[in-house]
């Protein structure tokens, strides 16, 4: 885990279309000072910045939203989670329209543009977010379970996550691993997905107009519709992996720990980083035994 708080060296610019408005979207991420956080601002309506943090979840239909009707931003997961996996803790996203293009359906666009530009290290501490005891969050079949570190001098974050659809071409995929910067690289190459049937669904609601092979991974019963196919045989595991990077983005610090995940999504993620958000609270209260063990730096 990175021990500074870091930005880009300089702003970097993206045009692409929003995933279900389908419409072109102009964006740019623009460094920030230590301690600001991720604040996303739309240039097409005079409102404030919104800053990228659990409570500011609006809306985990189908993406991760933030902000009050009609400041909005959605779909920043991919984003976020770029952010996350490179340690960028400070910056200023001006966008155009009330979503994130989409891009290629991964956050390896973002990635590949910041590493290109550089992140520059702040040297102010990032806080490494340890809760004080098991916790689990469950939705039927479907659970996203925490645990503390072991080694309290050396925080880690390990995950474990399961996925299960029924169609044969995913079926059920597992990925566990340690974080490092390293691992995250082939995560985040990983392209958003969905069945044949959905997209017919979410285009008779008038959503993922902006969708197409070039941007998403769609399967049927039987076999995966992209002429390249897949990037990895457990892309679809991936990307889960890497929505649930892009979800906790929003928490102030990074998380150590185990986490162990099942059938997750956007809901379930924002419910955990709600449950998070509650622990950090009651840990200001000098009373509570367990806030010495929410660490803003690693020795």
């Amino acid at each position: 885990m990175k021990r500074f708080q870091g930005t880009l060296a300089k702003p970097v610019p993206f045009v692409g279309v929003g995933l279900h408005s389908g419409s072109l979207v102009n964006l740019e991420v623009i460094p920030q000072a230590p301690n600001t956080g991720i604040l996303f601002e739309r240039t097409d309506i005079s409102a404030s910045p919104i800053l990228a943090c659990p409570s500011n979840i609006s809306s985990t239909m189908l993406s991760t939203t933030i902000g009050k009707s009609p400041n909005t931003v959605a779909t920043i997961e991919h984003l976020m989670a770029a952010f996350w996996g490179l340690g960028i803790d400070n910056a200023l996203v001006r966008v155009s329209a009330q979503e994130i293009p989409i891009l290629d359906g991964s956050a390896a666009p973002f990635v590949d543009k910041f590493s290109e530009v550089g992140i520059q290290i702040q040297h102010i501490p990032r806080s490494i977010l340890i809760l004080p005891e098991a916790f689990e969050i469950i939705d039927g079949d479907k659970f996203i379970r925490y645990e503390p570190p072991t080694d309290l001098d050396n925080p880690y974050l390990d995950i474990h996550c399961t996925v299960a659809f029924p169609s044969a071409i995913i079926g059920k995929q597992s990925l566990e691993f340690r974080y490092s910067e390293e691992v995250f690289l082939k995560i985040s190459e990983a392209r958003t997905f969905c069945h044949l049937d959905d997209v017919k669904m979410m285009r008779s609601q008038g959503l993922a107009l902006g969708g197409s092979l070039d941007n998403a991974v769609v399967v049927d019963n039987e076999k995966v519709l992209n002429t390249d196919g897949l990037r990895y045989k457990d892309e679809f595991v991936r990307h889960k992996l890497l929505d649930f990077f892009g979800d906790i983005a929003l928490l102030p610090g990074t998380l150590a720990g185990k986490v162990t995940m099942c059938k997750n999504g956007h809901a379930l993620h924002a419910k955990f980083t709600n449950k998070i958000m509650t622990y950090l609270e009651k840990s200001e209260s000098p009373s509570k035994s367990f806030s010495k063990r929410i660490r803003s730096a690693i020795g």
